[in-house]
């Protein structure tokens, strides 16, 4: 069984993180384009993908400029106000989330056709799993292979959320029509990593 995870950068020419998780392993890489990116995805061929950026726009939003008629809809889903308990997040609508956004939307479109994919939120992976020193406590599960860097270590934590959700120990937050969030249930899932 192989899971993907992704940070995506908001643009293209800045890195984005890979990781694969095969067995007790992670192959961790860095691409930068989105043609890059759906070719690995075809060469892994993964049984779920996890993302580290959100997958849907706002109910009612037609976009995320702030001076259209849409624009009063908001700039949250329920899955950012669900999530708030657990992690900060930024509006879709602050220009880093919105290049980020977009970039997603137009690349899950294709990954959709043939993949399982679940928007995650690292940083509150992280928290949850009560993982202070990201490379230090990743290792303890994992190999480690390939680049570690802070956006490989992100899709690591995005792969093993996929891997959780795979095995029942994730909360999906927000509204499945609108845009669900998954974050690992509690820091016993780490348990899973242990058979």
């Amino acid at each position: 069984m192989k899971i993907l995870g992704i940070d995506l950068a908001g643009k293209q020419k800045n890195p984005s993180g890979i990781c694969i998780l095969s067995n007790h392993e992670l192959f961790l890489k860095t691409l930068f384009f989105d043609k890059d990116i759906l070719e690995e995805v075809k060469r892994v061929d993964p049984l779920l993908i996890g993302v580290d950026a959100p997958l849907s726009l706002p109910k009612g939003r037609c976009c995320l400029e702030r001076d259209c008629e849409c624009s009063m809809v908001g700039h949250f889903r329920q899955a950012e106000r669900d999530i708030r308990p657990y992690g900060r997040v930024l509006p879709l609508t602050f220009h880093g989330m919105k290049l980020l956004t977009l970039r997603d939307v137009k690349l899950v479109k294709y990954l959709n056709e043939k993949y399982e994919v679940i928007e995650t939120h690292p940083r509150t992976d992280q928290k949850i799993l009560g993982f202070t020193e990201l490379k230090l406590d990743v290792s303890r599960y994992f190999n480690l292979r390939g680049e570690i860097t802070n956006h490989t270590l992100d899709s690591a934590l995005a792969a093993l959320t996929g891997y959780f959700k795979v095995n029942n120990c994730i909360l999906e937050l927000g509204d499945p029509v609108e845009g669900i969030i998954a974050i690992p249930r509690d820091n016993k899932c780490l348990n899973l990593l242990l058979d």
